[in-house]
């Protein structure tokens, strides 16, 4: 039995390495969001499903992880019916050019439980045929369902969603259970604008309930708001450090309550 994580060994290559020794069998992978399977048959790609994916779909939906426990079992018996009819290496070379458009997706975020909605923003995009057909299934679904649910490609909605999520059309919902706090303002100086430090037990709170880097959203008793890089500070219970620009910017000062919301990023 073998083990290990795709961050050390990415799909294709382990595919290839069993392949080239012959092995029949299945590769479990299992991150937290879904299991997928990839069955091998004396060394050839016999079939696959990941979700509600099956076949290529499967294989192009696994490789768009980033890390995730994986074991191949060879005790573990193969479907009934192959749903792969692709060369090895055909199968290969498609897969690293997948790969290759997966690797280039900068604003998904790796962790596929995360839910999305539709931004709060105006502005205007131009939607193609598969953007609109995600933005169908958006709404109080995680990256993985609408992965596995929308019927264009995985890579191809993948694509849709980190370009909606970067033109600002898509945000990433931060759990209906984050309450927001109400802060009292500290400044410092420097040149370190656009950061916000909180307590670190409230940052160590926030830390466990969400599951992908997160900032601040605050907002001055006037009405202007800006969003924050945060960071824990000790000893600051109750209390919120900006820069003494942002504090101007927010047209508040020292003293004055701020509210303060939590809210996911799509960078990091």
């Amino acid at each position: 039995m073998l083990k290990g994580n795709l961050s050390e060994f990415p799909l294709g290559t382990l595919i290839q390495t069993l392949a080239a020794a012959g092995r029949s069998g299945v590769l479990v992978v299992q991150p937290p969001w879904l299991e997928g399977r990839v069955a091998l048959k004396e060394g050839g790609l016999y079939a696959a499903r990941a979700g509600a994916r099956r076949g290529w779909a499967a294989l192009e939906l696994l490789a768009g992880l980033p890390r995730a426990p994986f074991v191949f079992d060879d005790t573990i018996p193969l479907p009934p019916e192959p749903n792969l009819n692709l060369p090895l290496e055909a199968a290969l070379a498609r897969m690293l050019a997948v790969g290759d458009r997966w690797s280039g997706l900068v604003h998904l975020p790796g962790d596929w439980q995360v839910e999305l909605a539709l931004s709060r923003k105006s502005g205007e995009m131009k939607l193609t045929p598969v953007m609109l057909q995600v933005l169908g299934l958006v709404e109080g679904r995680s990256i993985a369902r609408i992965l596995e649910e929308a019927e264009a490609p995985p890579v191809e909605v993948a694509e849709a969603l980190d370009r909606m999520l970067g033109e600002g059309v898509l945000e990433l919902r931060t759990p209906s259970e984050m309450r927001g706090e109400e802060l009292v303002a500290l400044s410092f100086y420097g040149k370190e604008t656009g950061v916000a430090y909180v307590d670190e037990a409230l940052h160590r709170e926030w830390q466990k309930l969400l599951p992908h880097p997160f900032g601040v959203r605050v907002r001055s008793p006037r009405g202007q708001e800006a969003f924050f890089q945060v960071r824990p500070r000790a000893d600051i219970p109750g209390r919120i450090m900006l820069h003494d620009k942002d504090l101007r910017k927010l047209r508040a000062g020292r003293g004055i309550k701020l509210s303060v919301q939590p809210e996911l990023t799509t960078v990091g």
